[in-house]
C-alpha cells in the first residue's frame, strides 16, 4: 500500500465511521426481528421471497452495529 491508497483508505473510514454513527441501526434491528416473527403470519410468500434477502440485510446491520459502537466509544479517534 503506498501512501496515497492509505491516505485515501483512512478518509474513507472516517466518511464511513460519520455515516454509521448516525444510522438507527438499534432500531432497524428491531424492525427486521419484528419483521421476521410475524412475517411468516402476515404474508408467508412474500416472506419466502424475501427472508434470505432480509436476513443478509440484518446481519449486515449487526456488523455495522459493531462499528458503531467502535466509533461511539473512541469519538476523538475517529473525528
Amino acid at each position: 500500500m503506498n501512501a496515497e491508497q492509505y491516505e485515501t483508505t483512512q478518509s474513507q473510514l472516517l466518511t464511513l465511521a460519520g455515516l454509521v454513527k448516525l444510522m438507527p441501526l438499534q432500531d432497524f434491528i428491531a424492525a427486521a426481528d419484528h419483521a421476521e416473527t410475524i412475517g411468516p403470519f402476515v404474508d408467508p410468500t412474500l416472506f419466502i421471497q424475501a427472508g434470505k434477502k432480509l436476513a443478509a440485510i440484518k446481519y449486515l446491520a449487526r456488523a455495522l452495529k459493531h462499528f458503531q459502537d467502535a466509533v461511539i466509544k473512541f469519538p476523538e479517534e475517529v473525528s
